[in-house]
C-alpha cells in the first residue's frame, strides 16, 4: 500500500523488482554503492537498503538513481511504471520477443529465496539440467529457430543459476517430477540418460528434495501445468508461473495458499525420495549403456 509521506512500501513483487533492477544497472554502470552514495548526496546503507528492497521506494530516489546510472529510456520508462504500480499485488508481464528479461526477474528472486518448490511435468527443472539437456531444451522447445550463439548464451544463463547448489548453506530445494519428465527424449536417449544419472547424483545432496510422480497416479492438480513456489528471509512468499507469452508472480495470500495445497496433493501421490532416486536410475539404466553411477 502507499503511504502518507508518498513512499511505497517495500515486499512486493513490484518493488523487488525495481530493486533488483537498480542494483543490476548499478553493476553495470560500473559504480560501487560507496561511490554512488557521495556522489548523489545519501546514504550508503541507504543504497543498501533501496537494492535489497528493506525499505520502501521513493519516485524521485529511483528516477535520481535511474539517470545516475544512464538508464536507457526505454529501461527508463519500464522501471517507473513498476514504481508507480508497486502497490499492486502480483506481476503478469508479456514476454514475447524480449524472454532473457524475463528469466532474469525469475534468476534474482531464485537467488535470494532461502526456500524453494518446484514442480515439473514435462521435463528437468533448469537448476537441475545438464548443458547438453539445457541446450536441447532451449533450441527444441523455442517457437523459432535461434542463433547458436544465443542458443548457448542461456545455455551458460542457465548453468549459472546452479551456483546456489554449491553455497554453503543452500536454500532447501524441493522437486516434483511427473513421471514424463524423466521418458520425453530431450535430446536424445543418450542426452536424457546422462541427465538422469546427474539427477540421481544431485538427489544426494542433503538440502535437494527429489520425488517422482508416477504416470500411474491419475489425475491430480499437477495436470494443470508447472509451478514454482519461493520462500524468503524478509519478504513474502512468491509463486512464479511462466508460459509461451506470459510470465506471472502471485503474491495473494489466497494464490498462495492454493499452490501450497496444490503441492501437497501432489507431494501426496509421488514416490519417496528413496524409491525416486531407483526409479530415476532404472530409467537412466535403459537409456545408456550404463549400469550404476
Amino acid at each position: 500500500m502507499t503511504e502518507p509521506d508518498g513512499v511505497v512500501s517495500s515486499g512486493t513483487v513490484r518493488s523487488r523488482q525495481v530493486s533488483a533492477e537498480l542494483r543490476r544497472l548499478r553493476r553495470t554502470a560500473g559504480f560501487t554503492s560507496v561511490q554512488v552514495a557521495r556522489e548523489l548526496g545519501m546514504s550508503q546503507s541507504k543504497i543498501s537498503r533501496i537494492e535489497t528492497g528493506r525499505c520502501g521506494l521513493e519516485l524521485e530516489e529511483v528516477v535520481l538513481l535511474l539517470g545516475h546510472y544512464s538508464c536507457p529510456r526505454g529501461k527508463r520508462t519500464e522501471i517507473i511504471d513498476l514504481v508507480r504500480k508497486a502497490a499492486d499485488p502480483g506481476l503478469i508481464e508479456s514476454h514475447v520477443g524480449r524472454l532473457p528479461d524475463q528469466w532474469q526477474a525469475f534468476i534474482e528472486h531464485e537467488a535470494r529465496a532461502t526456500a524453494l518448490w518446484s514442480y515439473q511435468p514435462l521435463w528437468i527443472p533448469g537448476l537441475l539440467q545438464t548443458a547438453d539437456y539445457a541446450r536441447a531444451v532451449i533450441a527444441g522447445a523455442n517457437e523459432r529457430p535461434l542463433p547458436e550463439k544465443d542458443v548457448e548464451t542461456r545455455v551458460a544463463a542457465r548453468l549459472a543459476r546452479q551456483a546456489i547448489l554449491r553455497r554453503p548453506l543452500p536454500p532447501e530445494l524441493h522437486f516434483l517430477l511427473f513421471e514424463p519428465a524423466l521418458r520425453v527424449p530431450v535430446g536424445g536417449r543418450q542426452v536424457l540418460g546422462t541427465q538422469l544419472w546427474h539427477l540421481a547424483q544431485i538427489a544426494r545432496r542433503p538440502r535437494v528434495h527429489i520425488r517422482v510422480v508416477p504416470l500411474a497416479v491419475g489425475a491430480h492438480p499437477g495436470l494443470e501445468g508447472p509451478f514454482v513456489i519461493m520462500a524468503f528471509e524478509a519478504s513474502p512468499t512468491l509463486v512464479h508461473l511462466e508460459n509461451r507469452v506470459l510470465s506471472a508472480f502471485l503474491e495473494k495470500e489466497g494464490e498462495i495458499a492454493s499452490y501450497r495445497l496444490a503441492w501437497d496433493r501432489i507431494a501426496a501421490k509421488a514416490l519417496s525420495a528413496e524409491r525416486s532416486v531407483e526409479v530415476i536410475r532404472r530409467v537412466a539404466a535403459q537409456l545408456t549403456s550404463r549400469t550404476e553411477e
